[in-house]
């Protein structure tokens, strides 16, 4: 929606500043570089969330590697960041990265190992040997 809002600014301030009652609703250059912000931020999340929010598939198994790709490719600072920008991202990190208790962790990490496009693509270099072995253990209690 914000983007649809930058596209559309022009057309917006237009049909706004037309209304003597909505002229205090046209956006300033500073409404204008919010936005343009919190887009930048957030925009790269949507796909994600359309990704990992499938009824008809099973998505567990890329929560992991998309909380990865997060963490080393979509949220890290750029260059080209504003402080406002940076900020959004880093509170998303944070707050995607506390959101998991270590009981959900081992189950994330269960489901992306189980899932043969991931595998252990994302599980820390300490945690693949538990894991296996985990798994391992958890094949021999069902046959």
């Amino acid at each position: 929606m914000i983007e649809t809002v930058l596209e559309q600014q022009k057309a917006v301030a237009q049909v706004l500043s037309n209304d003597k009652n909505n002229r205090h609703l046209v956006p300033t250059w500073q409404d204008i570089d919010v936005l343009e912000s919190i887009n930048k931020a957030l925009s790269p999340l949507q796909n994600f969330t359309d990704a990992i929010s499938g009824e008809t598939y099973v998505s567990v198994s890329s929560v992991k590697p998309v909380l990865h790709l997060l963490n080393t490719q979509i949220l890290i600072r750029d260059e080209e960041d504003t402080t406002l920008t940076h900020s959004i991202k880093l509170k998303v990190l944070q707050y995607l990265n506390k959101k998991w208790d270590q009981s959900t962790e081992d189950l994330l990490d269960m489901a992306s190992f189980m899932d043969p496009r991931f595998k252990t693509r994302c599980v820390s270099e300490q945690s693949i040997s538990i894991l296996k072995a985990r798994v391992q253990s958890e094949m021999n209690e069902i046959a």
